[in-house]
């Protein structure tokens, strides 16, 4: 059994989970999605210690900003981080509302990602 800390991470782009699949999987124990449904059936499903959202998701039920909604309303309280191409200031006034009401947000990562900054801010989070 692995001491990683397990990551769940969400991005409906197979480039992007690639990224954070070769960024990731040497310090964390990685699940990747691709789709919201995936992503709030694994972390009901499984114990994460962190989890990463994409705020926009194509061809989706949802975004990013629901799952964690819906994570958070089923009394699941991992750390979330949001990704996005988007930077925070340019979201919908609407998502900006929803992502205010979330309290286990620890902060919102911008893309293209800088690997070794993403492994720091997560154990930040969560330890090493």
């Amino acid at each position: 059994m692995s001491d990683k800390k397990k990551v769940l991470a969400l991005d409906d782009q197979k480039s992007m989970q690639n990224i954070l699949n070769f960024s990731l999987k040497k310090e964390f124990d990685v699940t990747i999605v691709g789709t919201s449904d995936d992503a709030i059936s694994k972390a009901k499903g499984e114990s994460f210690d962190f989890i990463l959202l994409d705020i926009v998701l194509d061809n989706d039920t949802r975004d990013g900003i629901g799952v964690a909604q819906e994570l958070q309303g089923a009394g699941i309280n991992t750390p979330v981080a949001f990704l996005s191409s988007l930077t925070q200031d340019s979201l919908a006034d609407d998502q900006k509302e929803r992502a205010s009401g979330l309290n286990n947000i620890k902060f919102y990562q911008t893309k293209p990602i800088q690997p070794d900054d993403l492994v720091k801010k997560i154990y930040g989070v969560v330890g090493e």
